[in-house]
C-alpha cells in the first residue's frame, strides 16, 4: 500500500522537468546512433531498421508487468535505477562502438535492454507526477512533456544527425549514457514522496503479490469506464495515425518520387503543430470540458486525415499533418490530465502501462495495413495516396464518433479517486 503525499512545486518542479528534458535528448541522440553504427558495420538498411523495431517489443511484452512495478514499489527509486542501469548499458554500447570490430549480436542485445528499461520507466514517471505536482497543474506539467516530445520530434533528426557527425558514434553515445546519470542525479535531489507500508513477509509476499495486483489493475481499468473507453479508443486512433505515418516515406519517396526535403516539411510541419496543440491545451483544458476536447480532438484529427483526400499533394499533406499534429496534442494532454485525475494515485502505474501496451501494439498493426493499401488493389481505384488517407480518416471518423457516443465523452465527471487502499 502506498501512503501518498503533495511535494510543493519549485524546485522539485524544475529538477523534475529538467530529468525529463535531458533523458529525452539523449533518447533522440541514441535513436539515431545505434542503427547508424549498425549500418556502418553491416551495409544492411534491414539491420538497420531492426535496432528500431526492437524499441517497441518491451513495451508489449514486459510493459504490463512493469506497470504492477511501479504502483508497488517507490517510484523516485525505481527512476533512479532505471537512470542508473540504462547509464550502464549505455556505457557497454560506447565501448562496443570503439571497439576495433564491433559486434552486432552485443549491439542489438543492448539495444534490447536499453528499451527494455523503458516500459519500466514510463508508468513510474507518470505516477510521480502525479505525486509531486498538485491536480490544477498537471495539465501544465503534462503540456510541457508534450511540448518537449513535440519540439525534440521536430528538430531531433537534425540534432541527432548532428552529434553523430560532430563527435562520432562513439562520443554520441556517451552524451546519451551522461544524460541519464544527470537524470538519475535531478530525480535523486526531488524531495521523497512516498512511504510505502511494507506488508508482512517482506520482498518475498512483495513478489508473489505481483499477479493479484496485475489483476487488481485490470479490474481497476475496467470498472472505471470513461478510463475503460478511453484506452480502447487511444489504441484505435494510433492504429488510425500509424496507417499513414507508417508509410509516408515510402508514399513520398517511392510513389511520389519527391525529394527527400518534401519528407521533411511535412514530418516538421507536423512537429510545430504538435508544439503549437501542447502550448495551446492547458487554456483549452481550464476553459472546456476534457471529454468535450477529447471529442473535438478525434474529430479534428479525422478531418486533417481527410484533407489529402482531395487532393494528395505534398502542401496539403504538409498542412493536413501540421493539423494533425495539433490534434495529437490536445488529445494527449487532455487524455493524460483527465486519467491522472480520474484513476486513484496507487493504479496509475498500472492502468498506464496497459494503454501504453495498447497503443504500442498497434503501431504494427497501423503500419502493415497502411502498406497493404498502399500497395495492394484499392490504390489502383484512387491512387495509393488518396486511398490511404481514405482508409485512415474513415477509421478516426469511426473512433470520433465512438469518443462522442462513449463515457469518455463525459469523463471530466467522473469522481476522481485517491488510493484503492481500501481494497487491498
Amino acid at each position: 500500500m502506498r501512503v501518498a503525499s503533495r511535494t510543493p512545486s519549485g524546485p522539485g518542479g524544475v529538477r523534475l522537468r529538467s530529468a525529463f528534458l535531458v533523458s529525452t535528448v539523449g533518447d533522440w541522440i541514441y535513436r539515431f546512433a545505434a542503427p547508424t553504427l549498425i549500418l556502418q558495420i553491416t551495409g544492411s538498411a534491414l539491420s538497420a531498421a531492426l535496432a528500431y523495431v526492437l524499441e517497441f517489443i518491451p513495451y508489449i511484452v514486459v510493459g504490463l508487468v512493469a506497470g504492477v512495478i511501479a504502483d508497488r514499489w517507490d517510484r523516485r527509486r525505481i527512476l533512479i535505477a532505471c537512470d542508473c542501469l540504462s547509464f550502464a548499458i549505455a556505457l557497454v554500447i560506447v565501448f562496443v562502438a570503439a571497439a576495433d570490430r564491433p559486434s552486432v549480436a552485443l549491439l542489438y542485445l543492448c539495444a534490447f535492454l536499453l528499451a527494455a528499461v523503458r516500459p519500466f520507466y514510463f508508468p513510474a514517471f507518470q505516477g510521480f507526477i502525479v505525486d509531486t505536482v498538485p491536480q490544477e497543474r498537471l495539465s501544465r506539467i503534462n503540456a510541457w512533456t508534450q511540448t518537449v516530445d513535440s519540439s525534440l520530434a521536430f528538430v531531433g533528426p537534425v540534432v541527432g544527425t548532428a552529434f553523430i557527425a560532430a563527435l562520432g558514434v562513439p562520443l554520441a553515445t556517451l552524451v546519451n549514457a551522461l544524460t541519464f546519470a544527470i537524470s538519475a542525479l535531478l530525480i535523486f535531489q526531488i524531495a521523497h514522496v512516498h512511504k510505502q507500508v511494507a506488508p508482512a513477509g517482506g520482498v518475498r509476499a512483495e513478489l508473489s503479490g505481483v499477479a493479484r495486483d496485475f489483476v487488481r489493475g485490470l479490474r481497476i481499468l475496467r470498472s472505471i469506464r470513461p478510463i475503460w473507453w478511453g484506452t480502447l479508443l487511444m489504441a484505435a486512433a494510433n492504429f488510425a495515425g500509424f496507417v499513414v505515418e507508417g508509410n509516408l516515406v515510402y508514399l513520398i519517396l517511392e510513389v511520389e518520387r519527391l525529394p527527400a526535403v518534401a519528407l521533411g516539411v511535412v514530418f516538421g510541419a507536423q512537429g510545430l503543430g504538435a508544439v503549437l496543440g501542447a502550448l495551446a491545451a492547458p487554456r483549452l483544458i481550464d476553459r472546456h470540458p476534457t471529454g468535450r476536447l477529447l471529442v473535438a480532438g478525434m474529430a479534428l484529427s479525422a478531418l486533417a486525415m481527410a484533407l489529402p483526400v482531395a487532393l494528395p499533394a505534398v502542401w496539403v499533406i504538409a498542412a493536413a499533418w501540421a493539423v494533425e499534429g495539433v490534434a495529437t496534442s490536445v488529445i494527449v494532454v487532455s487524455w493524460f490530465t483527465a486519467r491522472q485525475t480520474v484513476v486513484p494515485a496507487d493504479a496509475i502505474g498500472r492502468v498506464t502501462s496497459v494503454s501504453r501496451a495498447a497503443a504500442y501494439a498497434t503501431i504494427p498493426a497501423g503500419a502493415l495495413a497502411g502498406g497493404a493499401v498502399v500497395g495492394g488493389a484499392l490504390a489502383a481505384w484512387g491512387g495509393p495516396g488518396r486511398m490511404l488517407f481514405l482508409c485512415a480518416a474513415l477509421v478516426q471518423a469511426a473512433v470520433a464518433v465512438g469518443t462522442a457516443l462513449s463515457p469518455l465523452r463525459d469523463i471530466h465527471q467522473a469522481a476522481p479517486a485517491a488510493t484503492t487502499s481500501g481494497d487491498s
